[in-house]
């Protein structure tokens, strides 16, 4: 069990740290297992999935127990007072605006993940979804998401424009001449109340040229949900230089390297009416402002939301978004190119639009070996890979590609052993078949 002490000590130390941060700074690579979970009993997990679920170091874990603590020993204070939690979210909504340039933190609310941020916008337009509207969308929308819309078409009807991207993806224009000639044919006969894409996609990932898009669909009055589940502690969020964005989320858990569950979502002030948009729980009449109407949601465990306080403090610790960001960015970069020359295959996308995850086609055409072979690197190997996918025929035919996250407790030959190991599991399946196909973006 953490102590208060020993949280203290943590502290100091980060606090030490940061003050000698530029001048000797914290060395990156296997030297920062030791800060998250990653080595028990002498045995390392080989984490390449961490734009899955994220990764939280121990000081981060440690410093939300400290929370629990000060809830648990003064419940009144915590819940009720201005000095409990509530100090904990105004603290975190301040230093993530200033750091996503959001000009006002009012226009900000803490949600668990992104997946609660896009279920209180979406669920909650005005006015209300309905059976003769459209939600635009493109064919690399998150799969859950989907899933939101098939239970809005059961319910109230909507139906679903999805736009196809073709891969790989060649630059911007990949995603902007789709999108122009999808909103050119059916803008003008069907009623498209809302558009919604990634700022980094799932799968495949790949940065999308926001402000150009969040442009292109105010040019049709189409408002805006900006999916950056992906991007904060990824790459850089500039709200205020995306086009005068409508609404967007991203997540706090996964990049950031705060505490399950915490997530950020921005609404355009324009779009705050009375009663929505609303949180997921709703025990009031909801008259209150959209900053008011997210702090109080029920009784639950909140402590998440200070922990991105620390999260914050460790990464300055390390020398800043920058360092960390460049350091991910290089080594994804590094992996990506490598493997795709070990495998003799390619990767799905050109550099300017990576961030600190790569996507690399596996060299085999058989899709269910690949996704054993994703078992395998888990259960006998202790590394974690996002699961196999593919690409359908019409939109670029990829048997298998992996999605593989870069991180600062990574190095160059973590990637090395991770492109033998496949190889090696693919030959024992009788199942390597490289296909090179060279592309200049």
């Amino acid at each position: 069990m953490f102590t208060i002490s020993f949280v203290a000590v943590l502290l100091l130390t980060i606090s030490k740290i940061t003050a000698s941060a530029i001048t000797d700074p914290i060395p990156f690579g296997n030297e920062r297992l030791n800060d998250f979970f990653f080595v028990k009993n002498g045995t390392i997990f080989h984490q390449f999935n961490h734009g899955a679920y994220g990764g939280t170091p121990k000081i981060v874990v440690a410093s939300q127990y400290t929370y629990v603590e000060q809830m648990e020993s003064s419940i009144d204070t915590w819940m009720n007072r201005a000095t409990g939690y509530r100090q904990c979210i105004t603290s975190a909504k301040q230093r993530l605006s200033t750091m996503m340039n959001i000009k006002n933190a009012s226009d900000t609310v803490l949600v668990d993940n992104a997946s609660e941020g896009i279920n209180a916008i979406i669920r909650n337009l005005d006015p209300p979804l309905a059976s003769s509207d459209y939600i635009l969308d493109l064919s690399i929308a998150y799969a859950p998401f989907k899933g939101l819309y098939q239970w809005l078409g059961s319910r109230y009807g909507v139906k679903v424009l999805e736009v196809p991207i073709q891969w790989p993806v060649t630059g911007p224009a990949s995603f902007i001449n789709p999108i122009t000639a999808a909103l050119k044919a059916n803008a003008s006969t069907i009623k498209i109340r809302v558009a919604i894409f990634s700022h980094v996609s799932a799968y495949p990932a790949v940065i999308l040229p926001v402000k150009e898009l969040v442009a292109l669909f105010h040019q049709y009055n189409i408002p805006v949900i900006v999916d950056g589940a992906h991007a904060l502690g990824n790459i850089e969020i500039n709200v205020e230089d995306m086009s005068d964005v409508d609404y967007y989320f991203t997540n706090t858990h996964k990049w950031l390297y705060s505490s399950k569950s915490s997530a950020i979502l921005y609404v355009r002030r324009d779009h705050q009416h009375l009663y929505v948009p609303a949180p997921a729980v709703v025990d009031s009449a909801m008259t209150e402002d959209f900053e008011a109407r997210f702090i109080w949601t029920g009784t639950r465990d909140r402590t998440a939301y200070c922990a991105i306080l620390s999260a914050l403090d460790y990464r300055q610790s390390l020398g800043g978004e920058e360092r960390i960001m460049k350091y991910n960015h290089d080594l994804a970069q590094y992996g990506g190119q490598y493997l795709s020359r070990l495998w003799d295959t390619k990767i799905l996308s050109p550099e300017n639009l990576q961030s600190s995850m790569t996507n690399v086609q596996v060299p085999t055409n058989n899709l269910t070996i690949c996704q054993i072979v994703v078992g395998q690197l888990y259960s006998t190997y202790n590394t974690m890979v996002s699961g196999a996918s593919s690409i359908a025929p019409e939109l670029g035919d990829i048997p298998c590609y992996l999605r593989l996250s870069a991180q600062i407790y990574q190095e160059q030959n973590d990637w090395h052993v991770l492109g033998a190991l496949v190889l090696k599991l693919l030959k024992e399946f009788n199942s390597y078949m490289p296909e090179k196909k060279p592309l200049r973006f």
